[in-house]
């Protein structure tokens, strides 16, 4: 497999661009990311006429198993279409099929809406996204047939027609289940809003730190791999979530005037539903890479990232069935010989190397490698008492205590499969349990989650 930073793999992408905007190219600037990515670089063509700034989006990992039905060239459609449209969205130059990168024009602008200190700026470019969400949702969803995007007509196909292919590509891909990607898989397909709406085009991972902005406006909405055609909703559970990175501010407040900008009424029990599936939608997608982690990939940040929305989907799962989490404090560490080893190695790369290292790229790549070694401190000190209490919570759920985790988890998922609704509040607390306990071993590696938000109140 080639691994995803290899520049030598997109050699012959960087001479296609040169070909292809009649130039030859004076900058090349790979983008690096505190919250992972697809392969990205800035690229400056010097044409006769004068500079051409262009980027290039790259294609994901295969281990990302998705990217198989929700490619790159079907996502460049998808950004053909909106531009036709007159929605702010970045400018399709060409798209190059092995390996696929859609080459897209240069958008002037900021993706960091956490870096905005004033408040009535992140007021204004809030309600800008919004307003520009409520025009996507606007669109006649049949123009993007032709786009490779299909017109769900049922409840059922508008509800879930998406998690279809988040399943069927993660089960595919793994080796071993997830009870808990089990469960919710489970508890979605059971509980779909019988609602009769008209589809509309869904960003499906729509919010700050996916549009790009310039003083009080959003220049581009940008990143649409994941688009489909379904229930608005979908779209605001995605804020919701990705608010947990990006605090938008005034959450229930977004949501009323979304309801006054697209005359969309509001519909708390499918936002409810979507929530779940949203955060359901990011382990499912990492599943498939932690069984496949390379050292070129980014590591710390997908096990972050993996552990995060483990714990949300669980928190949104209890919102949803309507049940109250009790208190949960983890097992305390350990004190080793060994753990001034791993101190140590943290003090030489966070204090000795990542400071003199200027290049943003390979500095993201070294802050990485800091994660990961804090993330193997914390397996070191604290995981043998965390699989010796996931050891006695199965033996609780199974009757009988498994041998290992592994073994234990294959139990457990024979278990959700079979169990009916009635199991569902005591396999949600087990389940935040869990994911409490593989959080807290990226504690101080989780990057920009951290501190470790709740979800916003819809009401």
């Amino acid at each position: 497999m080639v691994e995803a930073n290899d520049e030598g793999h997109w050699a012959t992408v960087f001479s296609w661009i040169e070909r292809t905007i009649g130039g030859q190219i004076v900058r090349r600037e790979r983008q690096g990311r505190d919250s992972g990515g697809r392969p990205a670089w800035f690229v400056d063509v010097e044409t006769d006429e004068g500079r051409v700034r262009t980027y290039l989006r790259g294609t994901r990992d295969p281990a990302f198993s998705y990217t198989r039905v929700y490619s790159t060239e079907r996502e460049a459609r998808i950004l053909q279409v909106l531009h036709s449209s007159g929605i702010p969205v970045p400018e399709v130059l060409g798209f190059h099929s092995d390996p696929a990168a859609a080459l897209l024009a240069h958008v002037d602008g900021r993706d960091n809406f956490n870096e905005i200190t004033d408040e009535g700026e992140r007021d204004a470019v809030a309600e800008h996204f919004i307003e520009l969400l409520a025009q996507v949702h606007s669109l006649d969803a049949e123009r993007f047939e032709g786009a490779g995007l299909r017109v769900p007509r049922t409840p059922n196909e508008i509800g879930l027609s998406d998690l279809d292919v988040w399943q069927s590509t993660y089960e595919e891909a793994i080796r071993q289940p997830l009870p808990l990607l089990t469960f919710g898989c489970r508890w979605l397909r059971r509980n779909v809003p019988e609602r009769r709406i008209e589809p509309v085009l869904v960003q499906g991972d729509t919010g700050p730190g996916n549009f790009l902005f310039e003083g009080n406006r959003v220049t581009a909405l940008v990143d649409w791999e994941l688009a489909h055609l379904g229930d608005p909703m979908d779209d605001l559970a995605c804020v919701r979530s990705r608010d947990l990175y990006y605090p938008i501010g005034r959450f229930s407040e977004r949501l009323d005037r979304y309801q006054v900008l697209s005359g969309q009424a509001l519909d708390l029990e499918a936002l409810r539903f979507y929530t779940v599936k949203c955060m359901l939608l990011v382990p499912l997608s990492l599943a498939p890479v932690m069984e496949n982690l390379t050292p070129r990939t980014e590591h710390a940040e997908w096990i972050a990232q993996h552990v995060f929305y483990l714990r949300t989907t669980a928190e949104s799962l209890a919102e949803a069935i309507g049940v109250e989490l009790k208190p949960y404090t983890v097992p305390a560490m350990t004190e080793t010989r060994h753990r001034v080893l791993y101190d140590i190695v943290l003090e030489n790369l966070e204090n000795e190397q990542l400071p003199a290292v200027e290049d943003s790229f390979r500095a993201s790549r070294l802050a990485l490698t800091a994660r990961l070694v804090r993330h193997l401190r914390h397996v070191h000190l604290r995981g043998s008492a965390f699989e010796e209490q996931e050891l006695e919570e199965m033996e609780i759920l199974l009757g009988s205590r498994p041998a290992n985790v592994q073994e234990g988890q294959q139990a457990l998922d024979r278990f959700v499969r079979e169990a009916g609704p009635e199991r569902d509040a005591q396999l949600v607390g087990y389940f935040h349990r869990y994911a409490l306990r593989e959080e807290a071993l990226m504690e101080g590696a989780l990057g920009m989650v951290d501190h470790r938000p709740r979800l916003s109140a819809l009401v």
